[in-house]
């Protein structure tokens, strides 16, 4: 299948290759297939063809694709993609569609190398890093890899667990109604109704090592449900520490 046409990180324990693909309006229909392909072969606990049956503009609508290959077996085994949505306030924010990674390819570098690659072609491009990442999902996994970032004064993390923050209920809102427009959209929780397609996507479902992240959405986040996570870093100090733990330098031009 095709190879990297930019930036690539190679996880040489397991030969996997993480590249980036061109925009989904100009993926190939093979690459398209060869790619849900190897996320069903890989992740045997989720619908993976069936949510791209559903959704496949996750794939033909995304700016940046991003997959890990396992080159031994040509076989995709991890999937990033993310596209820009223009929001009210004219921030710029970065909606990230799908992040997921094989089963015996977790707890290893593909998830940061996925990030760098992304990240990457995005300032290559000449973009601004974004002001908003945000992300719908039923898995508390993804939430606290978004939080691992928060602990900068510069970076605000939505929803808050413990409740006890809401000072980015205003800017939620405003992006839940761009990125579900018309679907319920509980603020003070982070939860938007009954968007999941298909509703039992995950057979069982996914827990974190955090605690406190499984209680919470599993009290909050029936299937059907996903919470809307958002990383807030307005500064450039905030981009600077996104981009430095992702081992990339940030771009001139950003306040």
């Amino acid at each position: 299948m095709p190879d990297d046409d930019g930036a690539a990180r190679r996880d040489g324990r397991r030969g996997v290759e993480v590249t980036a693909l061109p925009p989904g309006r100009e993926l190939p229909g093979e690459t398209e297939k060869w790619i849900v392909d190897g996320l069903v072969e890989t992740m045997p606990g989720l619908q993976a063809r069936q949510l791209f049956t559903f959704r496949r503009d996750m794939l033909t609508e995304a700016d940046y694709i991003v997959v890990g290959v396992d080159r031994e077996r040509d076989r995709v085994v991890s999937l990033l993609t993310s596209h820009w949505a223009e929001i009210p306030s004219g921030r710029s924010c970065l909606h990230v569609m799908i992040q997921f990674v094989g089963d015996a390819y977790r707890n290893g570098p593909v998830f940061g190398q996925s990030w760098s690659v992304h990240f990457a072609r995005l300032l290559a491009e000449g973009r601004p890093f974004p002001e908003v990442i945000a992300l719908k999902t039923y898995n508390p996994v993804v939430h606290c890899a978004m939080s691992a970032f928060s602990g900068h004064p510069d970076i605000d993390m939505y929803p808050d667990l413990a409740g006890e923050d809401d000072s980015q209920a205003a800017l939620a809102a405003e992006v839940a109604a761009v990125l579900a427009p018309g679907a319920p959209f509980d603020v003070a929780r982070g939860v938007i109704r009954g968007i999941g397609r298909p509703r039992d996507l995950y057979r069982e479902r996914p827990t974190s090592y955090v605690p406190e992240a499984n209680a919470y959405f599993e009290r909050h986040a029936a299937p059907g449900d996903r919470v809307l996570c958002l990383l807030h870093a307005p500064t450039r100090d905030g981009a600077h520490a996104i981009l430095t733990a992702l081992g990339l330098p940030l771009p001139s031009g950003r306040d």
